[in-house]
């Protein structure tokens, strides 16, 4: 699997991510989004704590991923839902996210961020897809 990734000098860089990312492979791996709950369908972190959750998130984002036999390094896109993006909780949410990023082992990614009232899951304020590409 090859991955480029293009940040075009035309509009903004990115931060945390990349503009484009163009991957060759011959298995795509759609995770479903995943939230801050442990194997033991236990909470993570309280409806303030966006760090622990964002963590916890991806962290189960990325379980998903590499039980289809992908790598956190293969992930190619990810999207994130929170509730009350306001400044101070999105600083919060992207230590967390960059943690468990470094932590797996996973790199930039395409990213969408989107802003929601609400999840499925009580006190549950972040939710993460992933999409990988794997030879």
């Amino acid at each position: 699997m090859t991955i480029q990734k293009i940040n075009p000098d035309t509009i903004a860089p990115p931060h945390g991510h990349a503009q484009v990312v163009v991957a060759t492979g011959s298995k795509l791996v759609f995770a479903s989004g995943q939230v801050a709950i442990a194997p033991d369908e236990k909470p993570v972190g309280d409806a303030t704590d966006y760090k622990a959750q964002g963590y916890k998130a991806v962290s189960n984002a990325y379980a998903a991923i590499t039980a289809s036999g992908a790598s956190p390094g293969e992930v190619v896109r990810m999207t994130v839902y929170v509730v009350d993006p306001t400044a101070e909780n999105l600083e919060s949410l992207y230590a967390g996210l960059g943690d468990a990023v470094r932590d797996a082992g996973g790199r930039t990614t395409a990213m969408t961020l989107v802003g929601i009232t609400g999840l499925s899951e009580p006190g549950r304020v972040v939710e993460i897809e992933m999409t990988a590409v794997t030879d």
